[in-house]
């Protein structure tokens, strides 16, 4: 414990040393002014200016495109910003449930703009975009939070939908099962689409894809402070949706194929690799009332792994439709309906250096969802809103035959072992109510409300014998699975939550509130106290500290209520000769703890943000999290058998220090860079590690060890730039530490410490170089991408088995390749 405080106390400290020295270093921005300042002062209102409107975030937008400053507008809706060297500026007001607006104001020195925003209701229930590293956030949190928009997710990943955005932030790094945010596990994060949570209800992984044009903006939260927040543990990715218009518009683009190459050619062309079309349509259905936006995509990407032939490839293919129509009923009264589905196969999701295209399994996913939001204002200063959603998923796996599945440390043999069906579905609805008022202390935003999250997972299993032999071919196990199984599970999760964003003064502002959730699996209540504080260090917002605590509880996956429905493992061990039986073979049978609890995690950050000046912005931060009771799978061995027991007695931790650096000058560079230094613990038996939709056939001893997302230096970039009007430049730099890994015998048991070994360091460069065409009418963009542009090493497998002459060989990097791309603009 002792040790534990000096470490929080250490990082703290130099925290403040760093923040005391830019503080001092850094110029005002008024110094170098000849003419005396000028100021933009004004109100922010909706209904024609008949209710005032405090909260509103007010950002004021040089005539570079860079930030000046920012503000939460006050009592009655008042903001005033003062200092403004003379020149042109916007003036943008936003706030949650209302449409964005934005003014032209020309400060003259000593000159006072004096402007009147109104903003006209929203008609959809979703978070207004947030600002990369904005210090305020008008969508609702006080903590540290990242947004990649659509226009940058278009340009670095072309055709790509959330999943790849969230890749582009510095907290992300990808592992098996999706994506770890701040070294959690993938299932520990939630994803939601406006107010919806749109994950897979069995293992609380979201396998949905959207249309890439339909996608506004995708942000990250790893620790958000408001109690609305809920059913995660180490971070919220926020979806924003593209809403449509007043002018009609079709759009198609990344309709041309990449190809796929002979290895280390240029132009020698064996196939299609990616193909990514995607069509927009949008406009009003009615002037000024109804809109919409419909959008679809068709995805389809052949991966050559490259430690095998050229003629085996990995393959995914699915087609996605996202419709979202938005209707104002009345200026006090807004709808919207948003809906898709998505159809989806992957081929030989598995195949891999040890995995040949007969031992891989298929995965088809049928995924459906839709969406209704209500909101209305009720008088001056309150809002209800209402949001039912629905979605459901159809999972298949099966492998390529019914030849029994055995694993050798070079390859394996037959065809994959397990065969399943997956139903699940979700039911939500939400209810909350909003508004301010200003009491003892200062101005309150407040927001309660209740969550009710009903989910069913129906499924079957079925699963062939698994033989686990040595390189010589000799038997070394035998796994011999019960009779196929039916899985049902039916819960209802309840959560109820309130909060207060009190703003006591112009410079400070204080979020404290909570949340109780109740589990339908775990059959368990948690109480969940958040609390933040953001603190102007200048009166135009430029240099802000904020910093929170909060707990949070996951919900727990559908996956654990059936757990005990899945079929017993017999384990059979065998001599040197493969023949002669070590022992009597140990059936093992499912077995969940009886106190089983809902995994949860508490959380602290304090973060620094400081623009520095139009170009330049600085991120400094310290997060610290500390995760308990999470679900772990661990073989036991009593007087009546085996089991696999499945208890809550997992845990985790994690630290991080980040430092990162925005730099933008108008619409012809944007770049960050972000490094961070960090460490991932946990025990590595995970529940999702072993359940997921593929299942893993064997389960080791569980172990607390350096997490899969273990990664203790980072150093991230990504931008552009736009040195003429007809060139552009753009990429993204990845340098990280290894991953770990472990190793194990030839029975497939772990050797020594887990996760003691690391996989070589990551460092990646993918670069592309577009130029602006003329055809006929249109001008889009021509370019080449080389993914992998410096060829590095990035191997993917390991051989990780003791008993293999090629024991510690690394396999399977992705080599370089080169893409043509026509962009056309939106």
């Amino acid at each position: 414990m002792i040790r534990a405080r000096w470490r929080c106390s250490s990082h703290l400290a130099r925290l403040v040393v760093v923040l005391a020295l830019i503080a001092g270093a850094t110029p005002l921005r008024g110094e170098a002014a000849t003419d005396p300042p000028g100021g933009i002062q004004g109100t922010v209102s909706t209904l024609d200016g008949s209710v005032k409107l405090p909260g509103a975030m007010i950002t004021v937008v040089g005539a570079d495109g860079g930030d000046v400053s920012q503000q939460v507008s006050g009592d009655e809706g008042r903001f005033t910003i003062p200092d403004l060297p003379p020149a042109r500026y916007r003036v943008r007001a936003t706030l949650d449930g209302f449409q964005p607006v934005e003014a032209a104001a020309l400060v003259e020195a000593g000159g006072l703009v004096t402007l009147t925003l109104d903003l006209p209701i929203a008609a959809v229930s979703e978070s207004v975009e947030v600002v990369a590293r904005a210090p305020i956030s008008n969508a609702g949190t006080l903590a540290s939070s990242q947004t990649v928009n659509n226009t940058e997710t278009r340009l670095l990943i072309p055709g790509e939908g959330f999943q790849a955005a969230v890749r582009l932030l510095s907290g992300v790094i990808e592992v098996g099962g999706g994506e770890s945010i701040d070294g959690g596990h993938p299932n520990q994060a939630s994803v939601q689409v406006g107010a919806g949570t749109m994950l897979d209800p069995a293992t609380n992984l979201a396998r949905l894809s959207l249309p890439a044009p339909g996608i506004d903006s995708v942000s990250v939260l790893p620790s958000p402070y408001e109690a609305e927040f809920g059913r995660f543990s180490s971070g919220l990715i926020q979806i924003q949706t593209k809403r449509a218009g007043d002018q009609w518009k079709v759009r198609l683009n990344d309709f041309e194929p990449a190809f796929r190459l002979k290895r280390y050619t240029l132009l020698d062309i064996q196939g299609i690799a990616g193909l990514k079309p995607n069509l927009e349509i949008g406009g009003p259905l009615k002037k000024g009332r109804v809109f919409l936006e419909q959008t679809a995509q068709y995805h389809y990407e052949a991966t050559d792994v490259a430690s095998r032939p050229e003629s085996e490839l990995r393959t995914s293919e699915w087609f996605s439709s996202f419709t979202r129509v938005d209707a104002v009923l009345s200026p006090r009264h807004g709808l919207a309906l948003t809906g898709g589905f998505v159809p989806s196969t992957a081929r030989h999701t598995t195949l891999g250096t040890f995995t040949p295209p007969d031992a891989t399994a298929d995965l088809t996913d049928q995924v459906g969802h839709a969406m209704l939001t209500e909101r209305s204002l009720w008088g001056p200063a309150a809002m209800v809103e209402t949001t039912v959603q629905f979605h459901e998923y159809h999972t298949g796996v099966h492998g390529q035959g019914s030849a029994p599945m055995e694993l050798l440390p070079e390859t394996t043999v037959g065809n994959f072992f397990n065969r399943q069906q997956r139903d699940t579905s979700a039911l939500q609805w939400i209810e909350t109510a909003s508004g301010s008022h200003r009491a003892a202390g200062g101005l309150h935003l407040y927001k309660v409300g209740v969550d009710l999250l009903h989910s069913t997972y129906d499924g079957t299993s079925a699963s062939a014998p698994v033989l686990i032999a040595r390189s010589d071919g000799t038997l070394a196990r035998r796994l011999e699975f019960g009779d196929p199984t039916v899985q049902s599970v039916h819960s209802t999760d309840v959560a109820i939550f309130a909060q207060d964003r009190l703003q006591p003064g112009t410079r400070w502002y204080v979020e404290f509130g909570g949340r109780i959730d109740h589990d339908g699996i775990a059959d368990r209540s948690g109480a969940s106290p958040r609390a933040g504080v953001a603190v102007l260090l200048n009166p135009s917002a430029t240099a802000v500290l904020h910093g929170g605590y909060g707990l949070f509880y996951e919900r727990t996956p559908s996956i654990a209520g059936a757990f005990q429905q899945f079929e017993p493992a017999t384990d059979t061990r065998f001599g040197t000769d493969g023949v002669t039986t070590l022992g009597t073979p140990t059936i093992y049978e499912h077995v969940t703890a009886a106190d089983l609890q809902t995994a949860r995690s508490a959380a602290w950050d304090l973060a620094y943000d400081h623009r520095v000046n139009r170009m330049f912005s600085v991120h400094i931060s310290v997060l610290d999290r500390q995760g308990s009771h999470q679900l772990v799978i661990d073989p036991v061995l009593t007087e009546r058998g085996g089991q696999w027991l499945l208890s809550s007695s997992g845990r985790s931790s994690y630290l991080q220090e980040e430092v990162a650096v925005h730099v933008t000058r108008g619409s012809r560079v944007d770049v960050n860079a972000s490094y961070v230094h960090s460490s991932a613990r946990e025990d590595l038996n995970a529940l999702v590690n072993f359940f997921d939709a593929i299942l893993e056939p064997v389960v080791g001893a569980n172990a607390y060890a350096p997490a899969p997302a273990d990664a203790p230096h980072r150093l991230f970039m990504r931008g552009r730039a736009i040195p003429t009007s007809r060139w552009m430049v753009l990429g993204t730099l990845d340098w990280r530490s290894g991953l770990p890994y472990s190793i194990v015998d030839d029975a497939l048991e772990f050797v020594g410490a887990r996760n003691a070994r690391r996989f070589p360091a990551y460092h990646r460069l993918d670069l592309a170089l577009e130029r602006r065409v003329t055809i006929a009418k249109w001008q889009p963009w021509l370019g080449i991408r080389a993914v992998n542009a410096l060829d590095s090493f990035l191997p993917a497998d390991v051989q990780a088995n003791v008993g293999s002459p090629k024991f510690g060989s690394f396999y399977n990097s992705e080599f370089r390749q080169f893409r043509i791309h026509l962009r056309f603009e939106r």
